[in-house]
């Protein structure tokens, strides 16, 4: 998975940066500019539910526990299918979830920061989880991180512009050669993907923060049907 770089000042600069999750409200109109600003969160997903658990050890491939570990591009031809789609207005997840953004940076260049919170009674494997948002075109850095012990995230990935200033990001976390607690978020605990870009008045960070589908891999299918059906790309660890 790709690593954090900062780059400020930038039109077109490519970064991340971990932030905390802010709980100050966001407007949803005026300028892009801004030093720091956060939304509140809003919650989706069931309290219970049940997650298949992967057998196998940490570095054998073949193994279900390791089936997100490496990957290839899966091309579509044509138009993305998500354009087709309808906007996701409302978070969604099929697990217990709350989620907020937070952006900072100024009007040339920032980082946004999804920050979820585990609400559910179960431990959350999030190796092989899906997640589609809408945003600021034009960003490629990505980072996932946790607060607990995690290790070796990357990612299948795709953006998909809409021609109007926002882009589909198309995203699936996968791990490797880490023991299963390492890909895992205990109840109350959060995790974060971030990513960074120039901020647009095309999109407001309420909006950014309702647009996010989080689809966790209960089934140890990977998703793959989702990625499939997407098109994604394999990034360089």
């Amino acid at each position: 998975m790709q690593r954090i770089s900062t780059k400020r000042g930038l039109a077109a600069g490519l970064a991340t940066a971990a932030v905390a999750a802010g709980i100050a409200a966001l407007g949803t109109g005026g300028s892009a500019a801004a030093d720091s600003s956060a939304t509140s969160a809003v919650s989706a997903g069931p309290a219970t539910y049940s997650q298949a658990v992967p057998s196998g050890a940490p570095s054998v491939y073949s193994s279900p526990l390791e089936r997100c570990s490496n990957g290839v591009n899966h091309p579509v031809s044509g138009a993305n299918p998500i354009l087709s789609e309808p906007l996701t207005t409302q978070f969604a997840s099929n697990v217990g979830l709350s989620e907020a953004v937070a952006f900072s940076g100024n009007q040339w260049y920032g980082n946004w920061t999804f920050t979820f919170t585990n609400t559910s009674s179960e431990t959350l494997a999030t190796d092989c989880a899906v997640l589609i948002w809408r945003a600021p075109s034009s960003s490629d850095n990505h980072a996932y991180s946790a607060s607990v012990a995690y290790g070796h995230p990357q990612q299948d990935y795709l953006e998909v512009p809409r021609g109007d200033g926002t882009s589909f990001y198309i995203a699936r976390l996968g791990f490797h050669d880490v023991p299963l607690n390492q890909r895992q978020v205990a109840p109350g605990q959060t995790f974060t993907y971030t990513w960074g870009g120039a901020p647009s008045t095309a999109i407001s960070n309420n909006q950014i923060r309702d647009s996010l589908r989080f689809t966790a891999d209960l089934d140890l299918s990977a998703n793959q049907n989702m990625i499939l059906h997407y098109g994604t790309n394999r990034l360089t660890n």
